[in-house]
């Protein structure tokens, strides 16, 4: 755990983290934590019952609110209103820079944090039945192997860009998840840097509805030719 932290820190900004401008920002927590020996990441199922995106799997997280002073502040209270997380459970070791997503509309930051080892196993969540279908964990290790393979769903023309959407289907306590789309982006990236190595699979990180920085592509890039 304490490599995948070091590894992830290379790559993010550095403190004091705060919102220095009014563009349109959201953040989500990247929860990690050590179960049985092995580093997993916490994901949501979002209910059906919400307007966008109902149903689809996605990290703890949402759109900035008046009060957040910062990334953090967004990724931390979402995560606590959506299933429980208490932030002083969390500790907060890294923010990764911005994504730009949605026809470059929209501010993405993921934060980067770790929890206790087992606490995954331990802890009550506690979902908002509003917002959170189901909360499952999986291996971090899962999104780089090509033992159970994304799903390549079709292939996405935007201007004069081509890109494959990525589909991961993963199971926790006999249910089946889809990871998909910028999520499974995000998981694919962030397990690279973190695990210092490329996936056993081919993999290009989007350039269009899906912009990462360039130390960013620059490090999975150089992961990927090793």
């Amino acid at each position: 755990m304490e490599s995948i932290v070091k590894n992830l820190k290379a790559v993010s900004i550095q403190p004091p983290y705060k919102y220095d401008s009014d563009e349109r920002s959201a953040a989500v927590l990247v929860v990690l934590c050590e179960v049985d020996g092995v580093c997993h990441v916490l994901l949501n199922k979002r209910s059906e019952a919400l307007r966008r995106h109902p149903g689809q799997v996605c990290f703890p997280g949402g759109m900035r609110d008046p009060v957040d002073t910062s990334e953090v502040d967004t990724a931390l209270r979402e995560c606590e209103e959506e299933i429980g997380l208490e932030r002083g459970v969390v500790m907060v070791t890294s923010v990764l820079p911005s994504l730009k997503v949605y026809q470059k509309t929209l501010y993405l930051t993921p934060v980067i944090c770790t929890v206790p080892p087992d606490t995954f196993t331990s802890y009550q969540f506690t979902p908002s039945p509003a917002e959170v279908a189901d909360i499952f964990h999986v291996p971090l290790s899962t999104f780089l192997s090509d033992k159970q393979p994304p799903l390549i769903s079709h292939t996405v023309q935007q201007h004069t860009s081509y890109f494959d959407l990525h589909h991961f289907n993963v199971e926790f306590m006999g249910k089946e998840f889809d990871v998909q789309g910028i999520t499974a982006h995000l998981c694919v990236f962030i397990a690279a840097i973190g695990l210092s190595r490329g996936p056993d699979f081919e993999y290009s990180l989007p350039t269009e509805y899906c912009v990462v920085s360039e130390g960013i592509r620059d490090s999975v890039t150089k992961l990927m030719s090793v």
